[in-house]
């Protein structure tokens, strides 16, 4: 029996958006995308750093304890610093650049199943995908709620229906990829729409996967996820 199977958990996050791309520590990174102030970290990258990963005494079918390691959900760099929800936990660990960790920001129980993150570093704040298809939250680094937004519907461009994935820009903006219009919609940390925007009309039969990105923004697209589309913060095409 794999794992998983038996592993018990009082939360519950959501794999379907596991967007996990890590250096000795970033030496590695230097010919990939080190020189991007954030990157999505996949498994084998943190495979690669070594860090250390929690653990957790769960039950297997036979009711007895054993030791496991707690697999990465979501896992970002944002320049020297690793941030990464495990599964299981009910806190964002955080890694400085030596691989050490320092720091961990606590979740509120209200956010409930977690989709993506995307953290404003400047303005020492988090931005939460919730699991359901609307909701955006933003805590500070305390854990503490400073708000929520997002309403749901297919109608107007601020509506939101099926979050896949979120970055948050220079300005302090979030770039939220909507499911159901295959797009972007960008929002302020008030929740105000400012802007939506999407590869050019030939391009959009492309399913979007993934979005990620602070001065320069990046589309992950394609049925094998192999398409790279680039925008700058404002939704103009970038190369």
């Amino acid at each position: 029996m794999e794992r998983r199977s038996f592993l018990k958990s009082s939360i519950s996050v959501c794999a379907t958006s596991v967007f996990l791309s890590s250096g000795r520590l970033w030496a590695q990174l230097n010919d990939s995308e080190l020189n991007a102030y954030t990157q999505r970290l996949s498994n084998d990258d943190l495979l690669q750093l070594q860090l250390p990963f929690p653990t957790r005494l769960v039950k297997n079918p036979q009711d007895i304890p054993v030791e496991v390691s707690l697999k990465p959900v979501i896992a970002r760099r944002y320049s020297s610093h690793v941030y990464i929800l495990f599964e299981l936990s009910r806190g964002i660990t955080i890694f400085n650049g030596l691989g050490e960790q320092f720091s961990s920001i606590p979740l509120p129980e209200k956010v409930g199943h977690i989709r993506d993150f995307a953290v404003d570093e400047k303005r020492q704040r988090i931005f939460i995908a919730s699991g359901n298809t609307h909701s955006i939250y933003v805590i500070n680094f305390h854990g503490q709620i400073q708000n929520i937004f997002g309403e749901f519907g297919i109608e107007l461009p601020h509506q939101l229906s099926g979050i896949k994935s979120i970055t948050s820009d220079e300005r302090g903006l979030v770039h939220v990829l909507n499911a159901y219009s295959n797009n972007v919609k960008v929002f302020d940390g008030q929740g105000i729409y400012q802007f939506s925007y999407a590869p050019s009309a030939f391009e959009r039969g492309a399913t979007l996967s993934s979005i990620d990105g602070y001065q320069t923004i990046r589309l992950l697209g394609g049925k094998f996820r192999d398409i790279l589309y680039t925008f700058d913060m404002y939704g103009r095409p970038a190369g």
